[in-house]
């Protein structure tokens, strides 16, 4: 019976590193997904037939476009608050309501951001 508590322990030890090392990993595969304070140039609603093709400042990956639609200063902070938007270019007339995708803190406004 011992020998099986052994085992079991370790099996446990095991699983639990590897939940570990499955959330770390997780953390840096979905930072593409994800608000942030930097940018890049980006093509939205260049699908035919919806809102004219316009360039923004933004990020791209296989989930889609997301970009700064806005921004903010927060007195109470002292940082800029950028609200990120989906591009949700698609649909039957090829294009969908752009949706809020998520606000996030930064120390300055798009335009004085390195990219």
């Amino acid at each position: 019976m011992k020998m099986n508590l052994k085992r079991w322990g370790a099996l446990g030890t095991a699983a639990v590193s590897l939940a570990g090392a499955m959330v770390v990993t997780g953390g840096t595969t979905a930072a593409h997904a994800d608000t942030r304070c930097s940018w890049d140039w980006i093509a939205i609603n260049d699908s035919p037939g919806g809102d004219p093709k316009t360039a923004a400042r933004g990020h791209s990956h296989n989930t889609g476009n997301h970009y700064i639609r806005d921004y903010a200063w927060d007195p109470y902070l002292g940082k800029y608050i950028w609200n990120w938007w989906a591009d949700n270019d698609g649909g039957s007339n090829g294009d969908t309501k752009d949706t809020y995708y998520g606000s996030r803190m930064c120390g300055a406004t798009p335009e004085n951001t390195n990219n």
